[in-house]
């Protein structure tokens, strides 16, 4: 076996190794998330809506990973929960979306300029909502 041949066959075995050590859990952090529903504001400062999971796999949504983000990228203090109201307390933190799978999803914030909602790695528009 060639040198190459040994280095590509070294580095698809890594980069199976790390696939597998990202979603050990069968659930990816990333994935496409999308508004299943046009969002609104509730209040200012109080976005709703329903996210869909546009992926092809299931990803696990953590509410302590949301950020509303102003134009600059800069956060501005968030509170975030999975329910069709914000409810303190543990309820709602955490998600897993199968595939096509939609959540309702209720994010607060202070600050002015929101431009885009961050959970973990992925993102969405936040145009339009005001606050």
């Amino acid at each position: 076996m060639s040198r190459r041949a040994v280095a590509l066959a070294v580095l698809a075995v890594a980069a199976g190794a790390l696939g597998l050590a990202a979603a050990g859990d069968g659930t990816s952090r990333a994935g496409r998330l999308g508004w299943a529903t046009a969002p609104r504001a509730v209040a200012p400062g109080v976005l709703h809506g329903e996210v869909r999971n546009d992926g092809a796999h299931t990803v696990r949504l953590d509410a302590a990973q949301t950020r509303v983000l102003d134009a600059r990228g800069r956060a501005l203090p968030t509170a975030a929960r999975f329910l069709d109201a914000y409810a303190p307390g543990g309820r709602g933190r955490v998600v897993r979306l199968a595939p096509g799978r939609t959540a309702p999803l209720t994010v607060a914030w202070r600050g002015r300029g929101a431009a885009r909602i961050a959970i973990g790695a992925a993102t969405l528009a936040a145009t339009g909502v005001g606050g």
